[in-house]
């Protein structure tokens, strides 16, 4: 049997806890390329024990090692590819395997055709398959979802092999066909007298049942203990096990608020310490009982209930790493779910098991003002740690790397030397080991360390972690041609990208038009050389590069290599706009003859309203080219491409403040200057803000000097 631990709504309030609170507005995932962390942030987890991965994945890591749960990340979804995702950073959820569809109720199923057949054989047709247990959704937590063709099938076994008359055995068998039906049961569940003494025990049982899905948990609680004393094999280990389920559910019946959250100060002590002495009196007695799986499930939720963290530490730390899945009650996936929400995120960071304690400690190292965990609490915990010191160590150079920010300190505590075989915790000292040299600076040690790593990970996602590592090592010691090298080993595609796109200058972009070996890359080193030599002012440069552009280009859309989140993009063709009349009347020539105009005038008024058209009628504002990377990630660090991006707000104020500007070009820029406003009144356009005050000066200017004007006559609104 199992029992629902959390109602959905419950786990979905708690589970925002630790993901949603964390992702974006619309609850969706973005990458962060980085692989050193302090902050939480479950959409960007790396495969090694750090304290900015989710808790959950910080135990999968050390379940891992254990040989019974592989690291197996699911693949990359279209979702995830779109959003900019390689194989890492992952978010949290890639790790949980993906549930299988839910089946409609068969009555052709092996227990219910068993059911069938016993029934028969007493002469009893039955008439509705679908049960009271059957009517909760996937998870929701109910002792009703019992009450399903399992457990009436069992009954009704030893109905038919009970000696009693027939007539009782219909009786019985029609009664708990009844209750099958219904979570809930008023009065007798067999009305009619039974005179036989297994008759009797088994109908006590089947009151005691209608009583425990009824809630009348004393009631059941006694007839299951009269029904006990049975000789009956099947009766005796039944009632044993529900009268500590009954106990149990007489302890939590007031812990639960009208929305399913948890007041564990309501828990019923008492009944929560029979209920522990019941479910351990029945695996001591039955320790390969049929409802020993279900036994040791259930003794997690007495623990959780009692507020016995050390007890339950050693539930879960048994069920994942010793117990087989047969002696589960739940899948490993949700046995991490369970832990983290029950134990992780509220034991208060002191446990006796070493590898939850190290998940919690990692989530104390967090960045906090003062910090959760002191090195006093850290130290005493060796004795937690005695059979597994090289645990304690890593906590002790974790600490003085994320907290102490003490590299030195921190590499006293690693290993000096990189094992022949990385599992995900050698692998985690070796990575901070590399990052402790980093954080002192030491670039040509890590660039050895991390190199010598890329020789030996064998395990998913250990290469893909190194390869980032590697490549934001180059670039933060000014080696970034060496990412693009011919023999280099960074082949991730993303983190190609990002570097071409945000940190490459125009000599390393033009040698990858040449050399790339994938056409996409080459697309994007092209596309990013042109869009820079144009936007920020490079006309001459920018018409040599031109030449290299096919006279028919890909029309491939540049999405994520360019930096775009799910769809849309650019494509090559985008440098042969012909500056075709625009929608608001304003006429311009092709972009490459407005470089030309600027290269020799840099203050023509038509150019840059042309400039501006081009930018505007292609939708680069906010381009993702143009936008910084978030500190200390990849690509953050200064662009070797010089020059200022070119923006259309100040070419239309150069147009604005040029005396000499014809009077339709001036007019244009005028209400193009006040649109960059419209319609929430803030700029659109890149440069730098302008005051409500002078947007107003502009469009009493449009109105009175350019009234006349297309424009003058169609702006109502300055914003």
């Amino acid at each position: 049997m199992r029992i629902g631990f959390l109602s959905p709504l419950t786990l979905a309030l708690l589970a925002g806890i630790s993901l949603q609170a964390h992702a974006s507005s619309d609850d969706s995932c973005y990458p962060d390329w980085r692989v050193s962390r302090d902050s939480l942030d479950p959409c960007n987890n790396l495969p090694y024990l750090s304290p900015g991965n989710d808790s959950r994945a910080n135990l999968r890591l050390l379940l891992a090692d254990k040989k019974n749960a592989p690291l197996t990340p699911n693949a990359l979804s279209e979702d995830d590819l779109s959003q900019g995702f390689g194989p890492v950073p992952f978010a949290v959820y890639r790790l949980t395997a993906a549930s299988s569809a839910a089946t409609e109720p068969d009555s052709d199923n092996s227990t219910t055709a068993e059911l069938d057949t016993l029934l028969t054989s007493l002469g009893i047709k039955r008439e509705a398959y679908e049960t009271a247990g059957e009517a909760f959704v996937d998870g929701e937590g109910s002792r009703c979802r019992s009450n399903d063709d399992d457990s009436a099938t069992a009954f009704i076994r030893q109905v038919v092999k009970a000696d009693m008359p027939s007539a009782e055995r219909q009786l019985l068998a029609n009664a708990r066909l009844q209750l099958l039906t219904a979570c809930t049961w008023d009065g007798p569940v067999v009305a009619e007298p039974i005179e036989s003494s297994n008759g009797r025990l088994l109908r006590t049982y089947l009151q005691a049942a209608a009583d425990f899905y009824s809630g009348r948990f004393s009631e059941a609680e006694r007839g299951f203990a009269a029904a006990g004393s049975s000789d009956q094999p099947w009766l005796k280990e039944t009632a044993l096990y529900m009268t500590a389920r009954t106990a149990l559910n007489q302890a939590q019946a007031q812990a639960f608020d009208e929305y399913g959250m948890p007041q564990l100060e309501h828990v019923d002590k008492s009944a929560v310490g029979r209920a522990e002495k019941g479910f351990l009196e029945y695996l001591k007695t039955y320790p390969q009982g049929d409802y020993a799986t279900s036994a040791h499930g259930l003794l997690r939720r007495v623990h959780w209930l009692a507020g016995d963290a050390d007890k339950l530490s050693e539930d879960f730390a048994w069920q994942m790493t010793e117990a087989t899945e047969a002696q589960r009650n739940v899948s490993l996936d949700e046995l991490v779910e369970e832990a983290d929400l029950k134990l992780l995120m509220v034991s208060g960071g002191s446990l006796k098991n070493p590898m939850l304690q190290v998940v919690t400690d990692l989530m104390l190292m967090r960045a906090h003002t003062p910090p959760s965990l002191t090195r006093e609490a850290l130290d005493k915990q060796k004795a937690t740690f005695a059979n597994e010191p090289a645990l304690f160590d890593y906590l002790q150079a974790a600490y003085a790397l994320y907290v102490e920010h003490q590299p030195d300190n921190a590499l006293k505590h690693l290993p000096q030397d990189v094992p022949s075989h990385l599992d995900y915790f050698a692998f985690s000292q070796q990575t901070l080991r590399a990052l402790a040299l980093e954080d002192k600076k030491d670039w040509k040690g890590a660039e050895a360390l991390w190199l010598t790593l890329l020789a030996q990970a064998k395990l998913p996602l250990q290469r893909d972690q190194l390869e980032l590592a590697l490549a934001m090592n180059y670039e933060r010691s000014g080696q970034l041609a060496k990412v693009f090298a011919g023999d280099s080993p960074i082949s991730a595609k993303q983190v190609r990208y990002i570097l071409l796109r945000n940190v490459a200058g125009p000599e390393l972009l033009r040698q990858q038009i040449a050399q790339a070996s994938d056409p996409l890359e080459r697309q994007t080193a092209q596309f990013v050389l042109l869009y820079k030599d144009l936007l920020r002012g490079q006309f001459a440069t920018f018409a040599e590069d031109l030449k290299q552009l096919p006279a028919s280009p890909s029309e491939d859309k540049l999405g994520t290599s360019l930096g775009y989140v799910y769809s849309g993009g650019q494509t090559l063709k985008l440098f042969q706009w012909n500056g075709e009349k625009a929608e608001s009347g304003y006429t311009c020539p092709s972009i490459v003859q407005t470089a030309a105009t600027l290269q020799g005038d840099a203050k023509n008024p038509q150019a840059l309203n042309c400039f501006g058209e081009f930018i505007l009628r292609n939708g680069l504002d906010g381009m993702p080219l143009e936008q910084a990377r978030a500190a200390g990630s990849l690509g953050s660090t200064a662009s070797n491409f010089k020059g200022e991006t070119f923006s259309r707000l100040d070419g239309y104020k150069q147009v604005i403040g040029n005396a000499k500007a014809p009077k339709n070009d001036k007019a244009y820029a005028l209400f193009r200057a006040i649109n960059c406003y419209a319609p929430a009144g803030y700029n659109s356009c890149g440069g730098q803000d302008v005051e409500p005050a002078v947007r107003k000066a502009w469009f009493r200017q449009l109105k009175s000097g350019f009234a006349d004007t297309q424009w003058g006559k169609s702006l109502q609104y300055y914003w």
